[in-house]
Formats: C-alpha cells, structure tokens, sequence
C-alpha cells in the first residue's frame, strides 16, 4: 500500500503530472494527490483553484454551511476544536491535528460529511489547491481509487487525532511543545518556521507564560532558536527524546 504521508523530499523530486493530449499538465506537490496515477490527478485538479494561505485564515467552521477541500503545496492548516477568544490570543480549545502538503484538509466532505466540531485555522502561510466538496463527492463515487485513497488518508488522520488529543492528560507543556514543533517543522518542511509564543499557547490550550517558559528552557539548552516568530530547530535529536514520540 503506497504511504500517503508522502514524505516532502520524494513529492518534491516527482516529475509534472503526465496527461492526455490538449489536458493542462499541473505541478505536483502535494503529497496525497501524489498517490492518484495520472488520470486521476487530471480530474482533481481540473476542478481545482489555487488559494494562498495566510496565518489565521478560518477556513472552515462547525456552522458553515458549504464545505471546501485544502491540498497544502505549502503551509500548514490545524484542526482545531474549541473557541479562539475574540483576539486570538487566549482560547479556551486544542489543536488535535496539522496538515501540510503531505495531505488534504476537510477531506471528510468527500464523503459528504460537514466539518463536524473542527475549525480549520491556517498557522503557517502558503498555497493550496481547493476543491469543493460537492465536487469531490461526484469525484469519488465515479472513481473507485480515488475513493480509497482518500479513505486510508482519512483513517490516518483520525488516528493522528486520538493520539494528539491524549497528550494533554499525560504531558506537561515543555513535552507538548517539543511534540509540536517537531510536527509544524515536518509540515512545513522545507520552509522556515514562523509561529508566535502566542499562536503555540492556542494549539497546545496553555497560557502563553507557560509556552514562553518552556521555549526559552529549551533556548538556553540550544534546542531550538527564535527571533521575532522565526523557530529554527537545533537539536531535532533532543527535542524527539523529549517529545518521546518519533514525528
């Protein structure tokens, strides 16, 4: 079975998308539409738009109404339950997952189903092809590969979504935090990483006192080194023992 979380190296050494004479040939950089063959891409991303993605973008909430496919190229999108607070700076939610250009967000309206409780919030800027879901939905009851391809990019998720949701009943927020850059890194390989003390305090549902307490412990270890929003990761060795997780 081909591993939809495709790592970035390999969708980014992937030749053009081949089609059928007189059909468009589109670039090719994310990784779930990298494990359709040609014919499949073609019709996807005929019925595409690209988007650009800009940090604190709401792209969908538990009361809209239509719904719209994210297949990142670049950037990162949270899946978010709970209340953002009016300045974004203190929530009362959690953030339970993060995609990048190795899948799709809100892929569940392929399915015909709504965002259920989620909040698809962008965290890190970039571009994405759009698909509504109605279309996706025709898509998929016409082609049976499409169908389950998405399907065990699905599971994979929401497998991803139980084991991200349990980390703050057995994990103190130094651990938590190691786990979430670890992640924002990986998703938005190979672009820098941009995130604020207080846009990590509304992932992880902690005051941002405590985020700026443990990123400056793990700066003063040489973990990790920030300036104005810009992370970079150091040590990725220590940060994964410390997450105790391998990302």
């Amino acid at each position: 079975m081909k591993n939809p979380l495709i790592s970035l190296h390999l969708m980014q050494s992937l030749s053009p998308v081949s089609t059928e004479i007189g059909t468009p040939v589109y670039p090719l950089l994310n990784g779930l539409i990298a494990q359709l063959d040609a014919a499949d891409q073609a019709l996807l991303l005929r019925r595409a738009k690209m988007v650009a993605l800009h940090v604190g973008d709401v792209l969908s909430a538990p009361n809209a109404t239509t719904s719209q496919i994210y297949f990142p190229l670049s950037g990162a999108i949270a899946l978010y339950v709970g209340s953002l607070g009016k300045a974004r700076s203190m929530s009362s939610g959690l953030a339970v997952g993060l995609i990048g250009a190795e899948g799709a967000a809100g892929l569940q309206a392929a399915l015909g189903f709504g965002p259920g409780h989620l909040q698809l919030i962008v965290q890190s800027p970039g571009q994405a092809w759009v698909v509504e879901g109605a279309v996706a939905q025709r898509l998929v009851q016409r082609r049976r590969a499409i169908l389950l391809q998405f399907s065990r990019y699905l599971w994979t998720v929401f497998d991803n979504i139980a084991a991200l949701a349990s980390r703050p009943l057995t994990q103190d927020v130094k651990v938590r935090l190691a786990h979430w850059l670890l992640l924002s890194a990986q998703r938005c390989a190979p672009d820098r990483l941009t995130l604020t003390h207080a846009h990590m305090a509304q992932m992880l549902g902690v005051r941002r006192a405590s985020v700026s307490i443990a990123a400056r412990e793990m700066k003063l270890k040489r973990y990790i080194s920030y300036s104005r929003g810009h992370i970079a990761l150091l040590n990725e060795p220590a940060l994964q023992a410390l997450a105790n997780v391998v990302v």
